[in-house]
């Protein structure tokens, strides 16, 4: 895969709550968001209900007061359709499209309101997969909980189907560290996602 394109990540989440990072979250996204642009990299997002806003406040904080470039040049949103009067074909369509465009792909939490309950967002599990269909370099947050600890413990079980040597392998142990301080996971997802072409 083209560096250039291993160079362009794919966040995918929601969160209608975080977990053990409580409100800490939301800073957690914002400053992911800052680290990748500032390392170089560009940002897709699908603007998952309570990860997309922050991704974007990092973005835009990194964009116009660090760099002074323009947004366009270094972040696309996809603001995701709601469903009514579109057919799963059409979301199956649309998420294609979208993560078709990056070389990497991080995973952080994955969950959501539904019936007045918390539940896990399946609609992860499926850009998981479509990511992973177009060779993406996959980088699940298991330390984030719900369906990014599914998604995290599954690629550590079965690493050596993912990758080819674990050069990379104690990264990843470090993502699913329920004890890692935020700033931790952000090194641990720069390590993986850089120079790994």
């Amino acid at each position: 895969m083209p560096s250039n394109k291993r160079k362009t990540v794919f966040i995918s989440g929601s969160a209608y709550e975080y977990g053990r990072f409580g409100d800490e979250g939301k800073d957690f996204i914002r400053d992911l968001s800052k680290t990748l642009l500032h390392h170089g990299f560009k940002i897709i997002s699908g603007f998952g209900y309570g990860v997309g806003n922050h991704v974007l406040e990092g973005a835009l904080d990194e964009i116009y007061l660090e760099q002074k470039e323009k947004l366009t040049d270094q972040l696309r949103v996809f603001p995701f359709p709601l469903m009514n009067g579109l057919t799963d074909s059409i979301h199956t369509h649309y998420r294609d499209d979208m993560i078709s465009q990056a070389g990497t792909a991080i995973f952080l939490f994955g969950n959501k309101l539904e019936d007045i309950a918390v539940r896990q967002a399946d609609g992860m599990k499926k850009e998981f997969e479509i990511a992973r269909s177009y060779q993406a370099l996959l980088i699940p947050v298991g330390a984030s909980g719900y369906i990014s600890e599914q998604l995290w413990k599954d690629l550590v079980d079965r690493y050596d189907d993912y990758f080819d040597n674990r050069e990379k392998f104690e990264w990843y142990e470090r993502l699913g560290d329920p004890a890692a301080r935020p700033d931790q996971l952000i090194d641990a997802i720069l390590q993986i996602a850089q120079d790994h072409e």
